[in-house]
């Protein structure tokens, strides 16, 4: 009888002599050593840790790693060793190699090899192109990034407007742009010398070389702000009003609030090499990420599904370039003189640095400085904050995250009520005279449609690190323990938390006119709120009934 042929020796006939693999990582197939040999097999292992480079445990090609199979055979794969099956003494071939016969192009037929290769890309690339991840990573071909410049098409398309992928380069610039002109309006920026028509024919031209199928973060939030190239201050503030008639209102780590007229500009160096009140400058990517997340909850007060007016108006971002205006500096100042300032004075801006001012509606003054006159006034702010919560959860799963009494403006006007429409349903709710808007959502997040916009604040622990007893830290604090630290997923809980934190404040930093049962009514209110876990949820509390009503 025929001697049974080893299926091994038959792969290594196969191989022949000129298919040796540079001695990187190897596959080892071998028999289980016997019991004698176990204390030689512990010295060699220690001797491989002891060797710098094997079984070592890395993101390189030095690595380790085992697999066991039923029976008396073993694979091991081991680092440097040689890619060699062991074999026994080299022998004739019994089988030769079967021939490897190219297969010829038929020369009647097309070429279409880098067709192919252009659509095999395509298709690795949409793989890719899914349901934004809640985490603060952003994958591009196979490769994961921390940062990743924002894609152009989801911000064009939220303003009405098409990406330019095919227009050759050699058709007149007017052709393609017009269109995108007049949607941006630019035409009124041309009467006023802000862009030439080489400007804009660039930032399309990195369009259509795809370079990365974006601009750049800073490119971006200039068409955001419907811009070819950064502006001056002094124009931006002559616009709203006589730059002599600014006024400073109020500073943060960030920047600096300023009256202009009947608006509020609000002024963020970006991208800047110089520390600005010992914290870095915000970068294009952050502030571009802030206008297109307050450019959604401006749209919110269009008549639509879920509207609302609750939160500040924003009238228009502008990008400026240049060293701080002479009115600025005179304006920051005179509140220095008077408050004493804790920020940088602002003569240490160049030339070359850049801005972006949020131009705001004046919205009054903040619930910290505020004097509420009773507890209908204290109901109607709590009302009003709940059900702009409660839209713009609806809306686009916001959580502003960062609610303190710093962030709601507060001003009186006539009206009796406003109305609102939540999930299709209009309501009117009795405001007694005050307006309440809200603003700052540097630490927001939504769900825009096409990306999820958040800050990761794991990054910032010392926000977590206020003191004990603190009715703001310790929300923050509250929310880590909601959010788990995952800061990109949908918590509507967080809404509910500044909510709790907000009739805290109202019983412990307000003096307003209010009875032993209105102070009952808050604290009631207060403890069915922690059972609740979106703003919408307290929207339907008892606390208030006849001051909501349809509409």
């Amino acid at each position: 009888m025929a001697s049974r042929q080893d299926p091994w020796m038959d792969m290594i006939s196969e191989e022949g002599d000129d298919n040796a693999v540079n001695p990187q990582a190897g596959v080892v197939y071998r028999r289980r050593r016997t019991q004698a040999k176990k204390q030689s097999d512990a010295q060699i292992s220690l001797s491989r840790r002891q060797n710098k480079g094997s079984f070592v445990t890395s993101s390189t090609s030095s690595w380790s790693h085992s697999l066991s199979i039923r029976g008396r055979e073993s694979i091991v794969i081991e680092s440097k060793v040689n890619l060699q099956l062991l074999r026994k003494p080299k022998g004739p071939s019994k089988r030769p190699p079967k021939p490897t016969l190219k297969k010829k192009q038929d020369p009647s037929l097309p070429d279409l090899t880098k067709e192919k290769e252009y659509f095999k890309e395509v298709d690795a690339f949409e793989l890719l192109e899914e349901t934004p991840s809640p985490l603060c990573t952003t994958w591009t071909m196979g490769v994961k990034q921390q940062t990743a410049i924002c894609n152009l098409s989801p911000i064009l398309s939220r303003w009405g407007l098409s990406t330019i992928t095919e227009t050759p380069l050699d058709e007149p610039a007017e052709k393609f742009l017009l269109p995108i002109f007049d949607k941006l309006a630019i035409e009124e920026r041309e009467g006023e010398g802000a862009g030439t028509e080489t400007e804009p024919h660039l930032v399309q031209q990195g369009l259509l070389d795809g370079e990365d199928e974006c601009a750049s973060a800073f490119t971006q939030l200039l068409m955001v702000c419907k811009q070819t190239a950064p502006v001056s201050l002094r124009e931006v503030l002559s616009a709203y009003s006589d730059p002599c008639s600014t006024k400073k209102l109020g500073e943060g780590t960030y920047g600096e609030a300023y009256r202009v007229g009947s608006t509020v500009c609000k002024i963020v160096p970006i991208d800047g090499d110089i520390l600005v009140n010992n914290e870095v400058q915000k970068k294009s990517k952050e502030v571009l990420e802030e206008a297109l997340l307050t450019s959604s909850l401006n749209n919110l007060r269009k008549e639509g599904e879920n509207s609302c007016t609750g939160f500040i108006d924003t009238i228009d971002f502008r990008v400026c370039k240049g060293a701080y205006d002479a009115e600025l500096i005179r304006a920051w100042e005179d509140w220095d003189a008077e408050n004493g300032s804790e920020n940088d004075h602002p003569k240490i801006f160049s030339d070359e640095q850049c801005y972006i001012v949020f131009v705001l509606a004046d919205g009054g003054r903040d619930l910290e400085s505020f004097v509420l006159l009773d507890y209908k006034e204290a109901q109607s702010l709590l009302l009003q904050v709940t059900a702009s919560l409660s839209v713009a959860e609806a809306a686009c799963e916001f959580e502003h995250r960062d609610l303190h009494w710093g962030n709601i403006l507060l001003s009186r006007d006539n009206t009796e009520d406003i109305t609102f429409i939540l999930g299709r349903k209009k309501m009117k709710a009795t405001t007694f005279g005050l307006r309440v808007s809200i603003i700052d959502f540097t630490l927001s997040r939504i769900n825009t449609g096409d990306a999820i916009l958040f800050l990761d604040l794991s990054a910032d622990p010392e926000l977590f690190m206020g003191e004990k007893g603190n009715k703001q830290f310790d929300t923050y604090r509250a929310m880590k323990k909601v959010t788990k630290d995952c800061w990109g997923g949908s918590f509507p809980k967080t809404n509910v938390l500044w909510l709790i934190y907000l009739v805290d404040i109202l019983l412990l930093k307000k003096t307003f006119k209010r009875t032993t049962k209105d102070e009952r009514e808050l604290r009631s209110f207060k403890k069915r709120m922690s059972s609740y876990q979106s703003a919408r949820d307290c929207l339907v509390d008892s606390f208030f009934t006849g001051l909501l009503v349809s509409a």
